[in-house]
């Protein structure tokens, strides 16, 4: 009778619990008896959205919130010329970088300062331009370097450490004058925490006869994802740099690139060393 009444209790045991697996079952299912799933990862992309729209976008550095960047940079200046180019990239809102020469430094000191206070970056290129005593010794281009900065620091009150290499760091006219010089020159420099750049990018106006036309579409033909840093001279003899310049900038933007100066940051373009 006892064994009887134990097996009933059991059994009614058993029955609610069955009764109380259907109840939980039917409490998370769908209208069409799909079982509901936790959307975790619904979830997860909503957190990430909100942290992102916290970021503010000024602050940091283009080349790495972009991987479509044009670097805008002008040798040999300034000039008269080095005016009508602030002009343009002040209309369009685009930062460039300039490499300064010592050449027309003392004319046109008010230049300098104007790049300076409008946001870009005054670099260095060099004093004299002269390969034959540049590229002579170590210590002459030192010493070219340490006059270009020191003229600039008298302007701007600070003495750049980006610079660009006559020539480019690429040259093989400085065989001419010291074999290797080249690989010794630019070891120092980053032993030094001097940043020179290079550049992927030839506009080609250094030639001594080329038009807009072919300026901008050894530009725009070239562009790729990634770093671009454009050569361009703003020596007075290169009107049609002037002149092809807003069209370049039009193109970047229409092709969804962002514009930025060089800074210490920027990722470094060099090229191979041949001497």
């Amino acid at each position: 009778m006892e064994n009887q009444k134990q097996i009933k209790i059991f059994g009614i045991i058993i029955v609610l619990d069955i009764l109380l697996l259907i109840i939980c079952t039917l409490s998370y299912t769908k209208p069409d008896g799909q079982l509901k799933k936790i959307p975790k990862k619904t979830f997860t992309k909503q957190i990430t959205l909100k942290k992102a729209s916290k970021i503010k976008v000024q602050n940091i550095n283009p080349s790495i919130i972009s991987d479509k960047t044009i670097y805008l940079t002008f040798d040999d200046g300034p000039s008269y010329l080095t005016h009508e180019i602030l002009d343009i990239l002040k209309e369009e809102n685009v930062p460039a970088t300039f490499f300064v020469t010592s050449q027309q430094i003392d004319k046109y000191q008010n230049i300098i300062k104007r790049e300076y206070t409008e946001n870009h970056t005054v670099a260095v290129h060099t004093a004299t331009h002269n390969y034959s005593y540049i590229y002579s010794s170590e210590q002459n281009y030192f010493n070219d370097l340490t006059e270009i900065r020191n003229k600039v620091f008298t302007i701007i009150g600070e003495k750049p450490r980006i610079i660009r290499l006559p020539g480019g760091s690429s040259n093989t006219i400085s065989k001419k004058y010291s074999p290797g010089i080249m690989t010794r020159i630019t070891e120092i420099l980053t032993h030094n925490d001097f940043y020179y750049y290079d550049w992927n990018i030839d506009s080609m106006d250094a030639s001594g006869c080329i038009d807009e036309n072919q300026i901008y579409n050894n530009v725009i033909t070239h562009l790729k994802s990634g770093t671009n840093i454009i050569l361009m001279h703003d020596s007075p003899t290169k009107m049609t740099t002037v002149g092809a310049l807003r069209n370049i900038i039009k193109y970047g933007k229409e092709g969804g690139y962002t514009f930025a100066k060089i800074t210490k940051k920027t990722p470094q373009i060099h090229h191979h060393i041949n001497n």
